[in-house]
């Protein structure tokens, strides 16, 4: 049940910033990107507190983990201050839990926050109030910061209950979602929906954009602002929200990503009439993959729109290149690969560095394969690649083969749910990697039948 709400609000909904943390590149950078890099995290969170402003927004609300460690750095502490008192000069609240990798301790806070900045208690679920300039409340802020580096109350989502009131109250948790995950707030989807009053779910933990529902109540993840690895690629941003009683809810996606990583797809056979013969073709049809990321930008994530007008200030993106696709170049990239990733990544980082914005090729992975007739006309004419098929799309859309699958796969892969317990003697496996290591071994099925030396 959802109470009835007189006024409109507007707030910024952002989560995980991670000050004091960076992107991680491979490479010697030179000092200019370095500069920018090491930067990124706290321009993203700068420019969160530059859109509050720009937006005159009612609020904004911090969903966890707004510094990287609970040993905050002295720098991450008066930056954080130094942006909230921007926002109390414009009388904009600040509102914010603490998270896994920042919990709230007990000796207390190095520096003094400003008078803005209201931290959510860590013993129970917290209210706190947003008046307005008449000093009419106009919004609830509820939640429950963590206290150490895990919080396991199974039922910590029935305490956030309120009676009707007539103003609108937003949760706040740090949250992985998942009732069977102890470790960082224990509950589902359907617990938060049942929960009378709440009108919107401002979550954080997971460090990509999610709305998870759109209506009554709002579930939303706002994602990390500042991505860090390839784990994290994409844009980031934060969730730009207006609650109007008398329409759905408005929420679009403000980019904010400094730096961008993507990881992005090279297919040598794209165009049949120009498949690359030697090392400078490849590299060519690299630097034109390169010019259509500059020209078109990147994809707002979740299906969400940017609000009109704003399309991020990218300084730069850090690539990971992986060459995929099939021809007679294959061969002289399995035989010399390490030497050939080398050679490409150290040329693409030179001939791209002074684009504006930059490009920084972090790595290149060679996954290409020999050139063999179309798999359509095998497929015709050949039961057995038929059935090829098959097993592989089973593998891919089948959850019980896929898990069949994974079993065989070798103890030195790992899929963690809970990325804050990486194993890191292992590798671990994403849908991208699965999907990669499927494809590879369809293309091995199919040479080795090709070859005649598939299995008898």
């Amino acid at each position: 049940m959802i109470s009835y709400v007189y006024d409109s609000i507007r707030f910024i909904h952002a989560a995980d910033i991670h000050l004091g943390s960076l992107p991680h590149v491979s490479g010697e950078l030179p000092e200019e990107l370095n500069d920018i890099i090491k930067q990124a995290t706290y321009r993203a969170f700068a420019r969160i507190c530059k859109k509050a402003i720009d937006y005159n927004v009612d609020f904004l609300v911090l969903s966890g983990d707004v510094y990287d460690r609970e040993a905050r750095s002295v720098k991450a502490m008066r930056f954080f201050n130094e942006q909230c008192e921007r926002l109390q000069k414009n009388s904009i609240p600040v509102y914010t839990i603490t998270g896994n990798h920042d919990p709230l301790r007990e000796r207390g806070e190095l520096l003094k926050l400003p008078e803005n900045v209201h931290v959510i208690g860590s013993e129970q679920v917290d209210i706190r109030e947003v008046r307005n300039k008449e000093g009419e409340v106009i919004a609830r802020i509820l939640g429950r910061s963590y206290k150490e580096r895990v919080l396991s109350d199974r039922e910590l989502f029935k305490h956030f209950n309120l009676p009707d009131s007539g103003v609108w109250n937003i949760g706040l948790l740090h949250t992985q979602l998942d009732p069977n995950n102890s470790n960082y707030l224990p509950c589902s989807l359907d617990d938060l929906r049942a929960v009378d009053n709440i009108h919107y779910w401002a979550l954080g933990h997971i460090h990509k954009c999610r709305i998870l529902q759109h209506q009554w109540p709002v579930v939303a993840y706002s994602g990390i602002p500042q991505g860090r690895d390839f784990g994290e690629e994409g844009l980031g941003g934060c969730l730009l929200v207006e609650m109007n009683p008398h329409r759905a809810p408005e929420i679009k996606f403000l980019p904010l990503s400094p730096v961008v990583l993507e990881r992005v797809e090279v297919k040598i056979d794209e165009d049949p009439d120009r498949i690359p013969g030697n090392i400078p073709e490849l590299e060519e049809l690299v630097l034109r993959k390169a010019k259509n990321i500059l020209d078109g930008g990147p994809v707002i994530p979740g299906g969400l729109k940017a609000v009109e007008g704003e399309i991020g200030n990218i300084e730069g993106y850090i690539i990971q290149w992986v060459i995929t696709g099939r021809g007679e170049i294959h061969q002289q990239l399995e035989e010399q690969e390490e030497e050939v990733r080398q050679v490409l990544a150290d040329s693409l980082r030179q001939r791209l560095r002074y684009e504006k914005p930059f490009i920084w090729t972090d790595s290149v992975l060679i996954r290409t394969g020999n050139q063999l007739p179309e798999l359509e006309v095998l497929k015709d004419n050949n039961p057995v690649f038929r059935e090829v098929e098959e097993v592989i799309n089973l593998c891919l859309t089948d959850r019980g083969m896929r898990e069949k699958l994974l079993e065989e796969i070798g103890q030195v892969w790992e899929i963690n749910p809970d990325h804050e317990r990486i194993d890191e003697t292992r590798i671990q496996l994403d849908d991208d990697m699965i999907g990669a290591i499927i494809e590879q071994a369809r293309q091995l099925v199919v040479e080795k039948l090709v070859e005649g030396r598939g299995p008898k």
